[in-house]
């Protein structure tokens, strides 16, 4: 069994690099401080794990059905665990739901057991993982950024990634694009909270027919999320469409780290400041 921690030196610095448990041979320092990240739409864990298999740690994660919630934390939680709800309502539709289990659990092994209710954050999490320490269960409408951020202890600007796939019913070739579908609205409320947590970088996961939809303004969504996120200061327009646009089902986006000042560059044309303002922000995954 090869070691997962085996060390290697460069030849010419003599550096010490760590392998991940993906493979991936990192410095030390990056390999042994994990940059944070935080996952919205997080369903079942699929994006969390590969980003944690990428390097990352995810500190919270957000979703509204407690069955995924369940299996979330199964997976990928830590323990000890802060679940958080977001209404009285999320809270009692998650205790519903682990009755549920627990009665369907107590079926399957016979009725001389008994069992108890609860939750099981990290049970089959694999060794070498670090856990996710903050859920929420509830409507991310009803979410603020300031909530997460004093939950997990940073300030605004200090996490790292934030990653999340809203729904994509009303979007999909499989779905009937109604651009009535009020799911829609919900790519819009990922850009709010990329907004009030303001990371270094963003990465959202959609259908590829997103980019011909359009909202019940006529605006396309493409276009008016990134319009969002440039009124919000995460960076120029047509540099975050590029960066989100970059690869088929998925983009990413690296925050200007100039701010938006909205001054052309100096000694630049606009087309080649707009050029060197994509080049800092765009990211192709």
């Amino acid at each position: 069994m090869r070691d997962p921690q085996l060390r290697v030196s460069s030849d010419d610095r003599r550096s010490k690099w760590l392998r991940s448990s993906s493979g991936l041979f990192l410095p030390e320092a990056a390999a042994r401080k994990r940059p944070i990240a935080v996952d919205l739409f997080c369903g079942c864990g699929g994006f969390s794990l590969g980003i944690i298999h990428a390097g990352f740690e995810v500190v919270a994660a957000v979703d509204n059905d407690p069955m995924a919630a369940l299996t979330y934390l199964m997976n990928l939680g830590a323990y000890p665990l802060d679940l958080h709800f977001v209404t009285d309502d999320d809270r009692r539709a998650m205790e519903k739901r682990l009755r549920a289990e627990t009665k369907a659990t107590k079926a399957r092994r016979g009725r001389g057991e008994s069992l108890e209710i609860g939750l099981a954050s990290g049970g089959n999490r694999p060794p070498g993982i670090p856990g996710v320490s903050h859920f929420w269960l509830g409507d991310i409408r009803r979410l603020s950024g300031r909530e997460i951020l004093d939950a997990i202890g940073v300030e605004k600007g200090q996490v790292d990634l934030v990653v999340g796939g809203p729904p994509c019913q009303g979007f999909s070739m499989a779905g009937k694009h109604d651009v009535m579908d009020p799911r829609n609205s919900l790519v819009f409320q990922f850009a709010r909270l990329v907004l009030e947590i303001l990371p270094r970088a963003i990465c959202m996961e959609n259908v590829p027919n997103i980019v011909n939809m359009v909202t019940p303004e006529g605006l396309p969504v493409v276009e008016a999320f990134c319009r969002i996120l440039e009124d919000g200061g995460f960076g120029r327009l047509e540099a975050i469409k590029r960066a989100l646009l970059a690869s088929s089902g998925a983009g990413a986006a690296l925050k200007d780290s100039a701010g938006r000042t909205g001054r052309r560059t100096r000694g630049k044309s606009k087309a080649a400041a707009d050029e060197s303002t994509t080049e800092q922000v765009a990211l192709r995954i």
